[in-house]
């Protein structure tokens, strides 16, 4: 991290923690999610420091709450990234973990070739495979989150997925959480041309916006200590539906082109579509960011692998898992 960038995140905590930095939620966020976010847009046009492309995709962002990035990865990095997953999946590589459910359960293990069948994902692909680390940085995914962050990021949780989740929609602010709360985005990158039918990634356009949902009346993350059915997290998840209705808000499925990438704020609504062939596959690699001078909670509570700088400019992390 520079200097100039540490005086920057610097700056920016002491305004806000001074109350001169006024934000849509109480969160705080990015400088895209403040009140004044269109004015800053403008000076930035004004000076000259933005290219027109990136203009127009920084103000489709703050009010959309996402854009796409056609053809960010190459199709060299693409193939090489599913060739390292085939070759984890015969057992080369036996430090990789996967995050699977049985009978209602979580369970983390080592990868190897019978839990392919259980829709399980690969975690932190990025730390095992250069080809997964080029992805997630990726030239036009490491310059729009520059902008976004008016830093460097830092990579530090990573998901393969070979088949669609069908999981429901939700917001990644609610479980994945970073030391400047809303300072968060993820990338969705194709790994294969996404057909129809196949639990495609799908969101509400501009949900982004909606009013926050507080657990137990007081804090925006899960609890670690509230169960996936406990009513609470029931009637958080019910409720983005209600107010995206509320706000007449468009569902949209993505079905991007192989090396496609989306980018979502940390509060955009968002899941895997029910409607899916159990024959399908829709390869994917999914990232979560935050600037590099703030770190993910886990940092705090589990073994990783403390940031580790990346040739970009920006680092990378992992959470280490016990072998068994």
């Amino acid at each position: 991290m520079s200097l100039t960038d540490l005086r920057m995140a610097l700056r920016r905590r002491f305004q806000l923690a001074a109350g001169k930095l006024r934000y849509r939620t109480p969160f705080g966020g990015l400088w895209t999610d403040r009140n004044d976010a269109e004015e800053l847009l403008g000076d930035k046009i004004a000076r000259g420091t933005l290219m027109p492309v990136d203009s127009e995709r920084l103000k489709f962002w703050i009010d959309h709450g996402f854009v796409v990035l056609e053809g960010a990865v190459g199709e060299t990095i693409i193939d090489q990234l599913n060739r390292d997953v085939d070759l984890a999946w015969q057992g080369a590589n036996r430090a990789i973990h996967v995050e699977y459910w049985r009978d209602n359960v979580m369970h983390i293990d080592p990868i190897s070739p019978e839990l392919k069948q259980t829709a399980a994902k690969l975690l932190d692909l990025h730390a095992f495979s250069e080809a997964a680390l080029d992805a997630t940085f990726a030239p036009a995914i490491l310059h729009f989150l520059t902008l976004l962050f008016e830093r460097k990021p830092l990579a530090f949780q990573s998901l393969y997925f070979e088949r669609g989740t069908q999981q429901p929609m939700h917001q990644d602010a609610a479980y994945v959480v970073v030391s400047s709360r809303l300072e968060m985005a993820a990338s969705w990158i194709a790994l294969e041309d996404i057909q129809p039918n196949t639990g495609e990634l799908e969101y509400y356009v501009g949900s982004h916006k909606l009013r926050p949902y507080l657990f137990r009346g007081k804090v925006k993350s899960l609890p670690h200590d509230m169960a996936a059915g406990d009513p609470d997290h029931l009637r958080f998840l019910a409720q983005l539906h209600e107010q995206a209705a509320e706000m007449g808000l468009e569902r949209v499925r993505f079905r991007p082109k192989k090396g496609d990438a989306l980018i979502w704020h940390a509060d955009l609504v968002h899941g895997g579509s029910q409607e899916m062939d159990p024959n399908s596959s829709r390869k994917s690699l999914v990232a979560h960011y935050c600037p590099i001078d703030c770190e993910p909670a886990y940092f705090s509570t589990a073994a990783h692998s403390k940031k580790i700088p990346h040739r970009s400019g920006g680092a990378y992390a992992y959470q280490l898992h016990v072998q068994r």
